[in-house]
């Protein structure tokens, strides 16, 4: 009676490997479903889990708003990536434009350094070198400028409050804007 018993669990499980092997190679094997080289190639997965995606905030060609764009940047600490993300705005901004004399001048100084910036609750301090206002001519150009660095920081989670410092100190303004004041974002320039 045991023996029976044991034989018959023994044929069921053989026929239970068989049934699911013929379901494994009819679905799997030969489905189109599902692509058998996606889900062993893990080498993908890695390289874009280092890689985060930003949205920036440059000037349009005619200089006189701002365009969203969104760039790749390596995924590292906070720091690093607020320098990163400036140095592409930099890039994105490497316009010319003339003064009244018929003098050119980069639209944000090249020389300009994000010295560092730090978070504190939901405002980030940004402290720059003194030479990004060098290249300022125009009230609209400043705006763009401040408002390139705010909207472009304010899209990063936890960051809804915007500070600059130059040299490490508060003023009270680049030529002509207020940098008192917290900014927040405002997508109308």
């Amino acid at each position: 009676m045991k023996d029976k018993k044991n034989l018959i669990v023994l044929g069921g499980s053989i026929a239970f490997l068989l049934i699911s092997s013929i379901f494994f190679y009819i679905y799997v094997v030969l489905g189109d479903d599902i692509p058998i080289k996606k889900i062993t190639n893990h080498k993908n997965t890695q390289v874009a889990a280092n890689v985060k995606i930003v949205k920036i905030y440059t000037p349009n060609d005619s200089l006189d708003s701002l365009v969203s764009s969104d760039v790749e940047i390596q995924q590292q600490d906070f720091a690093s990536e607020v320098n990163s993300i400036f140095n592409v705005i930099q890039e994105k901004s490497n316009y010319q434009i003339q003064d009244e004399s018929g003098e050119y001048h980069a639209f944000m100084d090249y020389n300009t350094i994000l010295l560092n910036s730090y978070l504190v609750g939901d405002k980030l301090y940004l402290n720059f070198s003194s030479n990004i206002a060098e290249s300022i001519k125009t009230k609209e150009q400043e705006l763009l400028i401040i408002y390139s660095l705010v909207n472009t920081y304010t899209s990063l989670e936890g960051v809804n409050k915007i500070k600059i410092l130059i040299d490490g100190v508060e003023v009270k303004k680049l030529k002509w804007y207020n940098l008192k004041t917290f900014y927040t974002k405002n997508l109308d320039i």
